[in-house]
């Protein structure tokens, strides 16, 4: 028997994350009606820059990453069928690729592409502000995928173990989703079709306009209708995934204690040869776990992890994040003004950590309680003001807020003519 998913009755518009955090947050699917973080012509643009580098091919571990479907097949030299400059809209490149499919369906994937334009990802990281104050702030970066779809199903998310909830905005056309609950064991083969009447699966659509939301316990098959466009942010939600990001992170603290050496060990072991013997195996591997244990109980571990942690929790959990902007001149007369969340934590008694949009570097605890009360919340301040606030060198003061302008964490209000 279908089950129907609850729909949360709200007027279009922001997400009462508060209360969605009550209701709905790792405990039922819904469906609600919400203004969309991004537009369809920002989603075109960025979805045709994202695009750029794989018309040659594809391309392995780059970001974004883009993927086209076809049929029943993915095309590893897409090609002229992905969207360029010479498509005005979204639709033209749609009239484009429905003639080029010969009207088969397909599906286009483009993920983490908000690295590419900042206002962007930081209209999609204030969209979903709310909901990490409501159930707390990631601790793993947060997978950001736009989606353009045509009478294509897709199966994936039935055929892995789930580990992450999903937010996903309808933008243009209508998406359908089945949802199967892990708990129940593998799900039906006949999850996907529509016909079949199966008890444990649940069904929900949405049209643009609307947000579908289902938590990290659920396997989902997405059925893309008529030009479906949708922006999907898949959240890490299974208690196993930290520890397997602590495991690289030892990884990388261990490789470093040890030099670098690229070499592979390898252990002599053989006829002649004694276990235990100096330059064994068992000392080696008794080593290497003296190396693991000072790395557990080292401050370089706490100090990455407290640094991690800053650049998230400035970032909303959208990583990676765009790149730095290029600088502008400043002098004691330029106006300023802070315009993005500081995130600060301590780093040892007398430093501490400063995090802005997902970047951060360390400061003096003490200038950095007089740069923060001098930037204020909002109000503009003279970089000469900033100067004698802190009681330091003017140089010192253009560099560092330079560094702020530049990771956008403040904007200048006058630009001095050079």
């Amino acid at each position: 028997m279908t089950t129907l998913i609850h729909e949360a009755r709200q007027a279009p518009g922001d997400v009462d994350w508060a209360l969605f955090g009550q209701r709905y947050w790792d405990n039922q699917p819904a469906r609600l009606r919400a203004r969309p973080p991004v537009g369809l012509d920002q989603v075109h643009a960025l979805t045709v820059q994202s695009c750029a580098p794989f018309r040659a091919g594809t391309r392995f571990w780059v970001m974004p990453d883009v993927r086209l479907l076809v049929g029943d097949g993915w095309l590893r030299a897409p090609g002229t069928r992905l969207p360029d400059t010479t498509d005005r809209t979204l639709d033209d490149y749609l009239d484009r690729l429905d003639a080029d499919t010969s009207g088969r369906g397909y599906l286009l994937t483009v993920r983490q592409p908000l690295l590419l334009d900042f206002a962007m990802w930081s209209a999609v990281r204030e969209a979903i502000r709310g909901l990490w104050r409501a159930v707390g702030w990631p601790n793993l970066p947060v997978l950001a995928e736009v989606l353009i779809g045509d009478r294509f199903t897709q199966h994936v998310g039935a055929a892995e173990a789930p580990t992450h909830a999903a937010l996903t905005w309808v933008l243009h056309g209508r998406m359908d989703v089945r949802l199967w609950d892990e708990r129940h064991g593998p799900p039906p083969s006949a999850i996907a079709d529509p016909d079949h009447d199966l008890d444990g699966v649940r069904t929900m659509s949405a049209d643009a306009g609307e947000l579908l939301y289902w938590p990290g316990d659920q396997r989902h098959v997405d059925t893309y209708r008529e030009r479906c466009v949708a922006l999907r942010l898949r959240i890490p939600v299974d208690r196993r995934l930290p520890f397997t990001t602590l495991r690289d992170l030892l990884a990388d603290l261990v490789h470093g204690r040890q030099g670098n050496d690229e070499t592979v060990p390898y252990f002599p072991f053989g006829p002649g040869s004694r276990v235990d013997e100096q330059g064994g195996v068992l000392p080696h591997l008794t080593a290497l776990g003296d190396e693991l244990r000072a790395v557990v109980d080292g401050e370089a571990l706490r100090r990455m992890l407290r640094v991690r942690w800053a650049a998230l929790r400035s970032a909303g959990g959208l990583e990676p994040i765009p790149v730095p902007r290029e600088g502008v001149p400043m002098t004691g007369q330029t106006r300023v003004r802070r315009s993005s969340e500081i995130v600060r934590m301590p780093d040892g008694p007398d430093h501490e950590v400063w995090a802005v949009n997902g970047n951060v570097f360390t400061l003096p605890r003490a200038a950095g309680d007089r740069v923060f009360a001098a930037l204020g919340d909002g109000e503009e301040s003279g970089v000469a003001e900033v100067c004698r606030a802190i009681g330091g060198e003017e140089k010192s003061v253009l560099a560092l807020l330079d560094k702020l302008y530049r990771l956008r964490g403040i904007d200048v209000i006058e630009v001095p003519a050079r």
